[in-house]
């Protein structure tokens, strides 16, 4: 596994060789989320180890999990996020490139965070509340960098959030006025729980998990992927797929033979 370091500074006086001009450090950010590890050290890396553009350290009971998303002139990391994966929270440092915006480029590690989040998801106990304030913080910088799309998008987590206050509230209700039920209801609330995980489960693929089942597939198949296998395989309509296969070569995450 790959170790997860910034790159360093040039030494005072070193001269750039071929005269080219020695790029600006990149400056460091970061956020945190407490969460409780609830699975072993082994499953976790062993999730993130099939994301092929993914490196990874383990230091203790510490998994690191690095994305580098650009290199420098001497092929050291640039761009990039670290993902550290602690007992008692989760953090993330990044860094952003002088030319960039310090603002755009936190939404742009917190949707990474949030797609990785989902890969780990009964891995960690974590608190809703928390990741609601965490977008929130950064729901005033959006307004500079969204286009129509998003503002229906952002219209949408409104609503849901909405529901989600009110839903929050009811089973606060329905939890104190069930404190007298019996041992049955108790069983077929657990019930209710179950089939709601299992329903879950057979809805249709996230662009994520879409994109992660096409690596798997081109790791199982020495880089080959036949469309129409993996279509049927997944159930999921072969014009998707293709979609997906040239988001994923567009961003640099796979390459196509010549």
């Amino acid at each position: 596994m790959a170790d997860a370091q910034a790159p360093k500074a040039p030494p005072a006086g070193a001269k750039a060789q071929g005269q080219q001009p020695i790029p600006a450090i990149p400056t460091v950010g970061g956020f945190r989320l407490l969460a409780e590890r609830t699975r072993g050290m082994a499953e976790l890396s062993q999730r993130y180890s099939q994301v092929s553009f993914l490196e990874m350290t383990q230091d203790k009971d510490t998994l690191s999990v690095l994305n580098v998303e650009s290199r420098d002139l001497r092929k050291d990391p640039a761009l990039f996020s670290i993902i550290k994966f602690m007992p008692s929270r989760i953090e993330v440092v990044y860094t952003c490139l002088a030319n960039t915006s310090p603002k755009k480029r936190r939404l742009e590690v917190l949707r990474h965070f949030l797609n990785m989040l989902t890969i780990a998801d009964d891995c960690y106990s974590v608190d809703m509340k928390q990741v609601y304030q965490l977008l929130e913080s950064s729901l005033a910088d959006m307004n500079e960098y969204v286009s129509s799309d998003y503002d229906r998008l952002f219209s949408v987590y409104d609503s849901l959030r909405s529901d989600h206050a009110s839903l929050a509230k009811k089973v606060k209700d329905l939890t104190e006025s069930a404190s007298n039920l019996s041992k049955e209801n108790y069983d077929l609330k657990n019930r209710n729980d179950e089939l709601s995980v299992r329903l879950k489960g057979l809805e249709t693929l996230s662009d994520t998990v879409l994109s992660l089942k096409i690596q798997e597939w081109l790791a199982e198949h020495k880089g080959e992927i036949n469309i129409s296998d993996f279509s049927k395989v997944y159930n999921v309509p072969e014009n998707r797929v293709e979609q997906m296969l040239n988001k994923l070569v567009t961003e640099g995450y796979l390459e196509t033979k010549g």
